[in-house]
């Protein structure tokens, strides 16, 4: 008796198979993606005016440490007084940069924010219950992750301390 393919058992569970993997891969392909603009831009335009870019775009200054981890470096010094800008168009501190640079919002509790760094919110001066923090990807300097403390305080964590930025004043001409 001549052996026909579609009568064999084997080829139809290796079909059926093959067919289960591809309505599995189909299926995962449309799943939810990330809507989140990495840009920090909250507009579909391209103008960037201050109404419609993060409180965290503009010049700010290093003024002092505010806080350490449990492990960290000697105090640097230093870092205070360097100028850090962010913007849609490069983050810098000091003579470091990048270009068109993607910032990462994310909101952390208290619980949260002690779990990632290991120090209270109190313990840097802020008594909320929460805290938006944000980083920039494929940027590793000082500044590249920040916490927000209020639209003219930031602090960011480098080698073991906390060091407060305030927002520069714009001069009017």
């Amino acid at each position: 008796m001549e052996k026909v393919y579609g009568d064999d058992p084997n080829m139809k569970n290796i079909f059926y198979y093959l067919a289960l993997l591809l309505v599995v891969l189909l299926i995962s392909s449309c799943g939810k993606t990330d809507t989140n603009s990495p840009s920090g831009s909250t507009s579909g335009s391209p103008a960037n005016t201050s109404s419609d870019s993060p409180s965290y775009f503009g010049d700010w200054s290093v003024q002092s440490i505010v806080g350490s981890t449990p492990i960290s470096a000697a105090e640097d010094e230093n870092l205070i007084g360097m100028k850090v800008t962010y913007s849609k168009e490069k983050a810098s501190f000091n003579k470091d940069e990048i270009m068109n640079p993607e910032y990462k919002e994310e909101s952390l509790t208290q619980d949260d924010f002690f779990n990632e760094y290991r120090n209270e919110l109190s313990d840097i001066g802020i008594e909320s219950e929460s805290v938006k923090t944000v980083s920039i990807n494929n940027w590793t300097n000082a500044g590249s992750i920040f916490i927000i403390k209020d639209d003219q305080t930031m602090i960011f964590l480098w080698d073991g301390h906390y060091y407060e930025m305030k927002k520069e004043k714009k001069e009017k001409s």
